[in-house]
């Protein structure tokens, strides 16, 4: 039930979707694809956190260190031969289609 209620919002809905690809991403990155502001999504990223759907990460050295990075861990993620991408936390699938 956690799960579906952070998933309720289509702002994490798109952060989501466009971490779907096992790649990592800024709260400013995924701010600007759900077309919102980033304080916001920085709460919503929290509220996924909670509900173990993302884990904020350290890239490394090439990260600029005054950004915070998330990731979906990537035992989660597959890309069927379609290109669909699927996230697979056991007690729900999630389905995104290709991008464009």
């Amino acid at each position: 039930m956690v799960i579906l209620a952070a998933l309720s919002e289509p702002s994490r809905y798109a952060a989501l979707s466009a971490l779907a690809d096992g790649s990592y991403r800024t709260i400013t990155a995924l701010a600007r694809r759900a077309d919102c502001h980033p304080d916001l999504m920085g709460r919503h990223l929290r509220r996924l956190r909670k509900a173990g759907l993302v884990r904020r990460v350290n890239p490394g050295e090439e990260a600029d260190g005054r950004n915070k990075y998330f990731q979906i861990p990537r035992d989660y993620c597959r890309q069927l031969p379609d290109g669909t991408r699927e996230l697979d936390y056991q007690t729900i699938v999630l389905r995104f289609p290709p991008e464009p």
